[in-house]
């Protein structure tokens, strides 16, 4: 008997031991209620630590200890903007991961915590109107320490060009000062310009004066109506003012038509933190993968990219997003 037992004894390294290793460091990591919490409200947002406190109501040394088990089991990432660290979920690297998230995705976030996701989205909104309305006749020379639309224009209007997108109508967030709303103009029958700072809009309608063929729309882009009527709708330098980049994206979808492109222009990451105080802007600009995780959960499909580099140490990129029946 004793030699029997010998012989199912094992003979060296288990070849499955680490794999085995990331089944229960996984299962450990999200077999605690507040952690499973965590990871239900950063489904689709990025939130900093006192952002997650204010949502989960709890204090912040015990939410730290909670993140750095997240962290260490690869299930949230993180990322610091300025003095902030933000955290998000991980990608799923396992049919497990993956099935985990599933089921915490599948149950619905209390009322009390859905209502401070909003304060929290609010309370960011609020912060970057109020830049707009005080700052709007300075923008545009704080702007330009960064990128002027000048640089992205003309890459943009060939990207449009080669879309062949017809003469439909076209959808500018954000306008700025109209430059490429103006120039759009020229290329479909309809373009709207939207903008929920009434300063800046007006700067723009100035601009505008002699294009017919130009709407106007002081209005908060998250509150328009779903309504797939555009052939284009363009965001260029506008997420990375957004309270939430993922609802941008969603908004945005829900505005395309079939058929239609959805073009973003926007910074890579970069750690300038005066851009913040100096432009207004919530996020320190966005890693490319971060915009096609963002496009692709809205069911949009990725087009060509472009990246423009800047002397003053700033990137620029471009990306078309479409609909799968184009």
């Amino acid at each position: 008997m004793a030699e029997s037992l010998r012989d199912n004894e094992p003979t060296g390294p288990d070849p499955g031991a680490d794999r085995l290793g990331d089944v229960v460091g996984l299962a450990k990591a999200a077999a605690d209620p507040l952690r499973a919490a965590v990871l239900r409200v950063l489904k689709e947002e990025s939130y900093g630590v006192l952002e997650l406190c204010r949502i989960l109501e709890i204090a912040q040394p015990a939410l730290s200890h909670h993140l750095k088990v997240l962290h260490g089991a690869g299930m949230v990432a993180r990322r610091r903007e300025g003095n902030t660290i933000f955290y998000r979920r991980a990608p799923a690297g396992s049919h497990l991961h993956a099935a985990l998230l599933d089921a915490v995705d599948g149950i619905p976030v209390p009322a009390a915590q859905a209502e401070q996701i909003e304060a929290v989205h609010a309370e960011r909104s609020r912060r970057s109107e109020a830049f707009f309305t005080e700052h709007a006749e300075e923008f545009a020379s704080q702007q330009a320490r960064i990128c002027e639309s000048r640089v992205y224009a003309q890459s943009v209007l060939d990207l449009v060009a080669r879309l062949d997108l017809g003469e439909g109508v076209a959808l500018e967030i954000g306008p700025g000062d109209g430059e490429l709303l103006g120039r759009l103009a020229t290329r479909f029958h309809e373009v709207v310009g939207i903008d929920s700072a009434r300063s800046m809009l007006d700067r723009c309608a100035e601009n505008l004066a002699g294009h017919h063929n130009v709407r106007l729309m002081h209005r908060d882009f998250a509150d328009l109506p779903a309504r797939p009527r555009f052939q284009l709708v363009l965001a260029a330098m506008v997420a990375h003012h957004q309270p939430s980049p993922q609802r941008f994206f969603r908004q945005a979808a829900s505005m395309l038509r079939r058929d239609g492109v959805l073009a973003v222009v926007e910074l890579c990451r970069h750690d300038h933190e005066w851009a913040r105080t100096a432009c207004g802007d919530v996020w320190l600009g966005f890693e490319p993968a971060e915009l096609a995780e963002w496009a692709g959960n809205v069911g949009l499909k990725p087009g060509e990219s472009q990246f423009l580099a800047q002397r003053n140490g700033f990137r620029i990129q471009i990306h078309t997003y479409y609909h799968p029946s184009r």
